[in-house]
């Protein structure tokens, strides 16, 4: 046709041309007709010469798959001999609507599909139905039922049994199941040439793999506010991106990577699962395990390439993919920027399924007998010291470093030490140093600890060091038993003996008198530290136990201008009072029980579970006003959604004392709402006071604040303290102290529930 239309055209415009030179006189005339025969000539020529070159332009197209039978032109003899071969996409523009509506809506996911693959025609579905045909769609015997998600960062399907992840070749399948209904996503999104096989399209969209871009959508959102007011350049900044950009890369497969950074050293690691020969089932089977591998290097590819866009101090990439479920490396990449283009440039082109994966000194690869990937020695081991260096971990409670500017803003500290919360750190870190050089006799041991006795100039330590000595002497402690000497000298004083002793008879149905014997050891331990007056407050001190980094933080931020210094209260001297109050509850002595109650307050009063105890000693006293009052301080000051949602749901208890009940509704969702620990357990209490009280009813979601505010009970800063967290999580991690970042982060991930954040949270994890 193509052929017809040209030579039409250039018929037409030499009888143009020779009708032109058709005028004027008789010698005019031969002159003008061999003018218009010499035009018309040249004219043929170009439009031959542009119909070639077109047609080659064309061709070239379709030949340059020639090498791989699977991704030719179809043709009609193809269709003739392979009807079951997915046809050229022609579906509906609605019915990519349809199916999303279809499975959203389905108790079983896989069921919906199987019906759908079963009655589903090409005309209304495409290549769907075929592509499905080839899955284990209709022989599925995984955990049933099936949930389909669309997620919101990269418009990927996710598939998951709503019992758990499935195990070994049910995996593999469901992933392959959910990798066709993105790739065919792909087919019905696109624009492509006419007459290519849905096969041919696929190949297409799976070699443009490394150079997928991240989607513009709500991660852009959480980018902005995760960076806004800090230092976008740093060890923070480039984790947020690199993990925000994987979250959001619109990959066929499901991308499951996690990663490390030092920009220090401008390089980073990833790690990446990638999927099975198995799961790549829209393939012929004989081709799986080729296409598997090329996917792999491409994956990776496109990871490094994230890594590189994350900061513009990265200039070395490593990937190490491994096989889900297992963490043995079967394809390790180590890249600079040239070394990724120039492997980018083969990954992209089609034949590498064909001819398999480049030699590369930048790769590591071996081919096992079936196809696949065997496992390979890492090109860097993603757990070295260069990636995560043991001084980003170290603790911080004995750290004399001044602080940056960055830290005294957002975490109002002067030294890095200001913000520790573990009183034994000093303890801890001294049996590390010591447990080594204690020899294999007691004789060695009891010499080596009488040495740090003198050495060290902290007292806690000098004290533990004497009971670790005696408890080798008398034989209560043994040599060989590293582990219980550890204990001995870390937490073997007699207020942790207590305290122990009091948590085993709080726990199952204690009788009156176990609780009395073990009031007796906790009260035993607490006088001679009441008596002197151990952790009361003097001019140049004060004594406070903080229970997380983030309380830490809250109080330095609220007492900058209290230059005294703040000494750590050990943790046994907090859970002491703790136990002593609830076992004097439990034996009905509340007055005494309020008494240990306020100690907690003095000693911790930015930790929402002292103002809790006490509100429970109030409660029993039926002092529930000044208890409710107590607890919206607990809102207040709270420095992790967890504690304001123990708050609301312990609040909502009061409130129903008080004959309140709609107040009750709306902090029993309020606490629903803030945290996933607390929900469970606050949803049937819900439920409970909704089905006694008819009339009652639950408030829509955007109902909950304004009836808490028009009731007098604070609704939480929760904007305030994402900010304060987020400030606070980038200056630690900027400045290498991940022993902060860490806790840090998981409270900020608690205020913003985001898979991107969850990346980063790991990627500060010590290895």
């Amino acid at each position: 046709m193509r052929a017809l239309l040209v030579t039409l055209a250039a018929i037409v415009l030499v009888i143009a041309l020779l009708l032109l030179g058709d005028g004027g006189p008789n010698r005019l005339r031969i002159v003008g007709r061999l003018g218009g025969a010499a035009a018309a000539v040249l004219v043929l020529l170009v439009f031959f010469a542009l119909y070639v070159a077109a047609e080659r332009r064309r061709e070239r197209t379709e030949k340059d798959f020639e090498v791989a039978p699977w991704m030719r032109r179809r043709t009609n003899a193809d269709a003739q001999k392979d009807a079951g071969s997915p046809a050229p996409e022609r579906a509906r523009r609605d019915v990519r609507a349809d199916v999303e509506r279809m499975l959203t809506n389905a108790d079983d996911a896989l069921l919906a599909l199987r019906d759908l693959m079963e009655h589903g025609g090409a005309e209304d579905y495409g290549a769907l139905p075929a592509l499905l045909g080839r899955t284990a769609v209709a022989s599925w015997e995984g955990p049933r039922p099936v949930g389909a998600n669309r997620l919101r960062r990269n418009g990927r399907w996710w598939l998951m049994p709503r019992s758990g992840e499935p195990a070994g070749a049910a995996y593999d399948q469901l992933v392959a199941i959910e990798a066709t209904l993105n790739a065919w996503d792909d087919l019905v999104s696109r624009r492509w040439p006419e007459k290519m096989t849905a096969t041919w399209r696929l190949a297409q969209a799976f070699s443009e793999v490394c150079d997928l871009k991240p989607h513009e959508g709500p991660g852009r959102q959480l980018e902005r506010a995760l960076l806004d007011g800090v230092d976008a350049e740093g060890e923070w900044g480039c984790r947020v991106r690199l993990a925000n950009d994987i979250e959001d890369l619109p990959a066929p497969f499901r991308i499951e990577a996690t990663f490390r950074a030092n920009l220090s050293l401008g390089l980073v690691g990833v790690s990446a699962a990638v999927p099975r020969p198995g799961c790549f089932t829209m393939f012929e089977e004989n081709r799986r395990p080729a296409w598997a591998r090329a996917y792999a290097l491409r994956l990776a590819l496109l990871l490094a390439r994230r890594a590189f866009a994350a900061s513009a101090d990265v200039r070395r990439v490593a990937v190490s993919c491994h096989e889900h479920g297992s963490s043995a490396t079967v394809l390790s990449l180590d890249l600079d920027k040239r070394s990724l283009e120039r492997l980018t440039g083969l990954a992209r082109r089609a034949e590498l399924v064909e001819r398999g994966l480049p030699e590369d000194p930048s790769l590591r690869f071996s081919v096992s007998p079936e196809g696949w990937l065997d496992p390979v020695e890492p090109l860097l081991d993603l757990g070295c010291e260069e990636l995560s260096p043991a001084e980003r971990y170290r603790p911080v409670e004995l750290d004399e470093t001044p602080c940056d500017e960055a830290l005294r803003r957002a975490c109002g500290a002067r030294r890095v030490r200001d913000l520790g919360i573990m009183e034994r750190a000093a303890r801890a870190m001294a049996w590390d140093d010591v447990s080594g050089e204690l020899g294999s006799t007691t004789q060695e041991a009891v010499s080596r600890l009488v040495a740090l006795r003198e050495e060290s100039s902290d007292a806690t330590v000098a004290e533990a060091c004497e009971r670790t000595c005696r408890a080798l002497v008398e034989g209560t402690a043994d040599v060989t038993d590293t582990r219980a000497l550890a204990e001995v000298f870390v937490n073997g004083h007699a207020l942790a003996h207590a305290a122990r002793r009091a948590r085993g008879a709080l726990s199952g149905e204690p009788t009156p008198d176990i609780l009395s014997q073990a009031l007796d050891a906790l009260e035993a331990a607490l006088s001679p530290l009441v008596e002197t007056g151990a952790y009361l407050d003097d001019r140049d001190h004060v004594y406070r136990y903080f229970n997380s980094i983030p309380e830490r933080v809250a109080y330095n931020l609220a007492h900058l201008d209290d230059a005294r210094e703040v000494c750590l209260v050990p943790d046994e001297y907090y859970t002491a009072h703790s136990y002593a109050a609830r076992i004097l509850g439990a034996l009905g002595r509340h007055d005494e029980a309020l008494a240990h109650a306020e100690e907690l307050v003095r000693v911790a009063p930015v930790t929402p579970d002292a103002l809790l105890c006490k509100a429970r000693c109030l409660e029993d006293l039926s002092r529930i006003f000044e208890a409710a009052d107590l607890l919206m301080d607990g809102i207040m000051l709270s420095s992790t959604a967890r504690d304001m949602a123990i708050c609301f749901y312990r609040l909502a208890f009061m409130e129903w004392k008080l004959g309140r009940s709609d107040l009750s509704v709306a902090c029993y969702q309020r606490a629903i709402d803030l945290h996933a620990d607390v929900a469970e357990q606050a949803a049937h209490e819900l439920e409970d006071l909704l089905a006694g009280q008819p009339g009652l009813s639950r408030l829509a979601d955007e109902g909950v604040l304004p009836a808490l505010e028009a009731g007098g009970i604070p609704v939480g800063a929760v904007d305030e303290l994402r900010k304060r967290t987020r400030d606070a999580v980038a200056a630690c991690a900027d400045a290498g102290l991940f022993a902060l970042a860490r806790p840090l982060t998981g409270a900020l991930l608690e205020l913003c529930r985001d898979d991107a954040l969850v990346g980063v949270y790991r990627s500060l994890s010590r290895p």
